[in-house]
């Protein structure tokens, strides 16, 4: 169903950009919808991660001042896309998305934006605006997301839906799924999904989703997998939770994977301390 949903998203873009080319009419919408309603926040993509008490991937979208957050539960195929989009990671073959951004970009086309814009029966809908507003294409937000972050163009949120049921099948009570803060990190469970798309044989570890300026300096990097603290192995996010909770003071060593390799790097204990 995936799968299936995935070509005709490409499908319809295709018949835009090919409709687009050919004879410069606007079968979709009028150029009123270039402009952004002031009901259209902007957001960017904070965390994609895996929920285990649904047992479903998710993304999760924040406002700029990150005063609020929209989590959206999607398909492995696509949280995949988007988080390999969010570590600038390049699939060794396109994936759906990589194929429609090449399909507008090498017909001279463009995303101007993607709106996530309604919520019905507890499924989420967007829209992709094309060329100055003159296509404006039926999307799954997943999708949407995904084509947006591999062409640079702005996601927007309609105010609303942060207002109503924004943690639609997100955990207990809607829940965020947890996860962990040290030594200048932000960790969170790595999912077999995920361990594939960053060349891990297997799911132990944590990925790094955050990092701030003193742990990117000792050589840490978004998308690294935390294997060890110090000589404590790191097979989920208690593990890290404990094993960082235990260095006190002076320096600590991080053994991590990135591409299938290892290697280690040192922090100060005290990096990133909250």
């Amino acid at each position: 169903m995936k799968a299936v949903g995935g070509r005709l998203l490409c499908l319809l873009l295709l018949a835009a950009v090919v409709a687009a080319c050919s004879c410069g009419r606007s079968p979709f919408s009028s150029s009123a919808s270039a402009k952004v309603s002031p009901d259209e926040i902007r957001v960017q993509v904070a965390r994609v991660g895996f929920d285990d008490d649904t047992g479903s991937n998710y993304v999760l979208l924040t406002d700029e001042t990150e005063s609020r957050v929209l989590p959206m539960m999607i398909g492995e195929s696509e949280a995949t896309a988007i988080l390999l989009a969010l570590h600038g990671v390049k699939p060794e073959r396109p994936l759906t998305n990589d194929l429609v951004r090449s399909i507008i970009g090498q017909t001279g086309n463009r995303v101007d934006r993607v709106v996530i814009g309604d919520m019905r029966d507890e499924t989420y809908y967007a829209t992709i605006f094309m060329d100055g507003g003159r296509y404006s294409i039926d999307s799954r937000p997943s999708d949407a997301i995904a084509l947006a972050m591999g062409m640079n163009a702005p996601i927007y949120v309609n105010a609303k839906l942060f207002d109503s049921s924004a943690a639609v099948g997100l955990g207990p009570a809607g829940k965020i799924p947890d996860t962990a803060r040290a030594l200048g990190l932000t960790v969170e469970q790595l999912t077999p999904d995920l361990a594939s798309a960053f060349g891990q044989a297997d799911t132990r570890g944590v990925l790094v989703s955050e990092v701030d300026s003193s742990a990117k300096s000792a050589g840490v990097a978004r998308g690294d997998i935390v294997v060890k603290v110090g000589n404590s192995d790191v097979k989920a996010l208690d593990d890290f939770s404990r094993d960082t909770a235990n260095v006190k003071r002076g320096a600590v060593t991080l053994t991590l994977n990135r591409d299938g390799s290892s290697r280690t790097v040192t922090l100060a204990a005290d990096a990133g301390s909250r």
